[in-house]
């Protein structure tokens, strides 16, 4: 009886592994159309505790699931190329828009199960004041929370970002 659980354990990783390594586990599960999230204070949040935001203060609906965006004191066009060079990283592929752009969607994938997370960023001059600063939404396709992933990811991306434009 043990080396019939053994064989089953062993085939069950075994496609696992094909399905994980080949990239079709990727491709079974669809990231669909990205979310249209709009910048706003009055904006309709999801139900599902799958997102984070990052606006700066009077651009989002106030939650816990957000933070206030920093200043930049650079272009738009290096923000934006700072955060695209940044973005494969943290396991992200541009999808829309390009280096220098304003208006950027990545897909995220997570490392074992490749779900993905849709990333929309908004790059924009200081409303009162010179910088550059930005909104971004993030949003798991699959499940009703995301246990802090897109948070997580967002911080650390922005951490690399500022890394980026202190030493091009």
């Amino acid at each position: 009886m043990t080396a019939i659980m053994i064989w089953v354990v062993l085939v069950l990783a075994g496609i696992f592994a094909v399905l994980r390594f080949s990239g079709l586990l990727a491709v079974m599960l669809d990231a669909g159309d990205p979310p249209q999230f709009i910048f706003d204070a009055s904006s309709q949040l999801p139900e599902t505790q799958n997102y984070f935001i990052s606006c700066p203060d009077g651009l989002a609906p106030g939650n816990r699931r957000q933070m206030t965006s920093p200043q930049f004191d650079t272009s738009i066009a290096a923000l934006s190329k700072a955060f695209v060079a940044t973005a494969p990283d943290h396991a992200m592929k541009l999808v829309n828009g390009s280096a220098g752009a304003q208006n950027l969607q990545f897909l995220a994938r997570s490392t074992v199960f490749q779900f993905p997370d849709w990333v929309a960023l908004k790059l924009m001059p200081v409303p009162d004041g010179a910088g550059v600063t930005f909104c971004l939404f993030a949003q798991s396709v699959y499940g009703r929370d995301d246990l802090g992933k897109n948070e997580k990811r967002t911080r650390a991306w922005l951490a690399d970002v500022r890394r980026k434009l202190v030493s091009p």
